[in-house]
């Protein structure tokens, strides 16, 4: 758990037992208790800025928020547990819109013991619409598909599928439906709190026979992940893959002569290339329930650090955090995918391409984190050893990135193995030398291999 968060939650949970606990002893109109839930309410307003919900559990004597759970030290947390237990409060969810006379109905509800209706009517009879009270279920989401490759190809194809819907509809000069883009976000952004190693093992694939479609959802995918490792979740994690999903829709707009021209583009090709950031902005303004970040993004992510790139002559102004996010996605996916013109580069090349000293393209400390999130050598990439032998990448090295854990599947000779061999390269040998190292990354169309399988 995030050090903030922990200390955030923790907070909340505090802060509600204490106003709680003033409900019992003072009256609605003492000044401890309106400090108390003007406190609360400030905690819960900046909580539900990252996500839908507040859902504080009590399992036994522990509290867990938002599935982490809290420090059992605090003895005012473990009194807190206990009570809510006698009370048959098992959970306790505060969603975002939450009003300050609803936290002060709900602390001074819970604990009258007098009252002869259950505490859930009495808030719905006092009109406490965004806490609801329950038990702890273990229930299974329709949508759920679960974990490991196998589901994440699952979502990944249907995103790559719903991708396409969209992209389509906006050539024939209907309206993107932001229902199925949400829809298909949501399970992208459950596999990257989740099962992040898969989903981005199935990016890293170079296929180019729906390049169009599978970039962007590969962008989706890359923008989460670095959105993630930023602490965001909930619904600004989810506008943020939607926004990079988003980012390339002007190019329905864009002639395919010039989107698959294999040589350099002349001026004029590349003036009506341009035109597809503006273009794409004007389609994500025009359709309802759009998320505001969508058209920002789509109209800055060619933009540079110092604004140059297009669309050119815009004045000043500060690129949102989303767009450099997406345009260090954008790139990277674009360099390693294989295209009709070019192949993809190997991701060290990519690396030395996108990190030149002083390059205004990219926010330097966000591409730090992008290049240590991904690795040298990305789980599910194909890699030669020394040894002339195949494996794929399962597993990155904490500090060095020159050294995974690979799954060897072919021999020296190229045949298949009987039994694949699971190996550490960081790990020496009794003398201290190292039995196995990357020699370099390996085009798994080129061998025929599908890295995915030994996944």
């Amino acid at each position: 758990m995030a050090e903030s968060n922990a200390l955030a939650y923790d907070d909340v949970v505090r802060r509600l037992a204490a106003a709680i606990r003033g409900a019992t002893l003072y009256s609605p109109g003492h000044p401890l208790v309106q400090r108390g839930v003007d406190a609360l309410v400030g905690l819960c307003a900046t909580l539900n800025q990252k996500s839908e919900a507040i859902v504080i559990g009590f399992i036994g004597d522990e509290v867990v928020v938002n599935a982490e759970r809290l420090p059992k030290s605090a003895a005012a947390l473990v009194g807190f547990a206990r009570d809510m237990r006698e009370r048959e409060v098992e959970k306790i969810t505060i969603q975002r819109g939450v009003t300050r006379e609803e936290l002060r109905t709900f602390i001074f509800e819970l604990p009258d013991r007098r009252a002869t209706l259950p505490l859930a009517t009495r808030l719905q009879h006092k009109g406490v619409s965004h806490i609801v009270i329950g038990r702890l279920t273990i229930e299974k989401d329709d949508d759920d598909q679960g974990t490991g490759i196998v589901a994440a190809r699952k979502i990944y194809g249907t995103a790559v599928e719903t991708a396409e819907q969209l992209w389509q509809a906006a050539k024939s000069g209907e309206k993107p439906d932001p229902n199925a883009a949400r829809k298909i976000i949501d399970s992208l952004a459950k596999l990257v709190g989740g099962d992040r190693t898969s989903l981005l093992a199935l990016t890293a694939l170079k296929k180019y026979d729906n390049y169009t479609f599978t970039h962007m959802v590969n962008v989706s995918v890359l923008s989460m992940a670095q959105a993630r490792s930023l602490n965001m979740d909930g619904t600004l994690l989810r506008e943020f893959g939607f926004a990079a999903l988003m980012h390339d829709i002007g190019k329905v707009e864009t002639p395919q002569e010039v989107l698959n021209n294999p040589g350099k583009l002349s001026k004029e090709e590349f003036e009506i290339m341009q035109r597809h950031v503006v273009d794409g902005a004007h389609i994500l303004r025009r359709t309802p329930e759009m998320p505001a970040l969508a058209p920002i993004v789509a109209f800055e992510h060619h933009l540079r650090q110092d604004l140059s790139g297009y669309p050119t002559n815009i004045g000043h102004r500060n690129l949102n955090l989303c767009t450099q996010i997406v345009s260090i996605a954008d790139v990277y996916d674009a360099l390693r995918s294989n295209r009709v013109y070019r192949e993809g580069l190997p991701s060290d090349r990519i690396k030395s391409i996108m990190g030149k000293k002083d390059d205004p393209a990219f926010n330097q400390r966000l591409l730090r984190r992008f290049i240590n999130l991904i690795g040298l050598y990305p789980i599910g990439t194909l890699v030669r050893l020394n040894t002339e032998q195949i494996g794929v990448v399962t597993h990155e090295h904490p500090t060095d990135p020159f050294r995974p854990q690979v799954k060897i599947v072919r021999d020296r000779d190229g045949g298949e193995m009987e039994e694949s061999q699971l190996v550490n390269t960081w790990e020496p040998d009794g003398r201290g030398d190292f039995t196995w190292a990357v020699v370099e990354a390996v085009d798994p169309d080129a061998v025929n291999i599908d890295p995915l399988k030994y996944m």
